[in-house]
């Protein structure tokens, strides 16, 4: 019995122990996995002898039926990271100037020759402002659930501190 139960928002690690060939009329076989952090086993079918490999350690991922798994390498990770720390500061960006354009008196400029002039109002540029917000929480959101999947990795790089 374990003391506590593993944190469910830790990555569970499993390793592959044993494989066999589940049916002999159609090609699929068995991999049975460990899972160290509850002493526990269970077993995934396979079309293919090599999908997985003997004492190799896996990450194993569930998730809701809305939810999609995202498989990425480890660097590739970091660089979708790296992506949506930019999207999130561009998203500042927008928000700050929508605020300062809300903050500053309407500028009367007439239209050009078969042109419309037509600019938000403080209270238009606010609104805007506020569905930027929106979008840069989201994508502070999802770097922080990201940030989360790869506490644990190695660094790509190499380094160990």
């Amino acid at each position: 019995m374990l003391p506590l139960p593993p944190d469910p928002d830790d990555p569970i690690e499993v390793t592959c122990a044993a494989t066999y060939r589940a049916d002999h009329t159609t090609a699929a076989y068995a991999f049975v996995f460990r899972v160290d952090a509850t002493g526990t086993r269970f077993t995934i079918y396979a079309p293919t002898p090599n999908a997985y490999r003997i004492d190799s350690t896996y990450r194993l991922t569930i998730c809701e039926p809305d939810e999609v798994p995202l498989w990425l390498p480890a660097d590739e990770a970091e660089f979708l990271m790296h992506c949506l720390d930019l999207v999130q500061r561009r998203w500042a960006d927008a928000i700050a100037e929508a605020t300062a354009a809300a903050a500053r008196p309407p500028v009367e400029q007439p239209a050009e020759r078969g042109h419309i002039n037509v600019e938000p109002s403080p209270a238009g540029y606010r609104t805007v402002a506020a569905r930027f917000a929106d979008e840069r929480d989201r994508v502070a959101r999802l770097r922080e659930h990201l940030g989360h999947l790869l506490v644990d990795l190695p660094d790509p790089h190499g380094d160990v501190s």
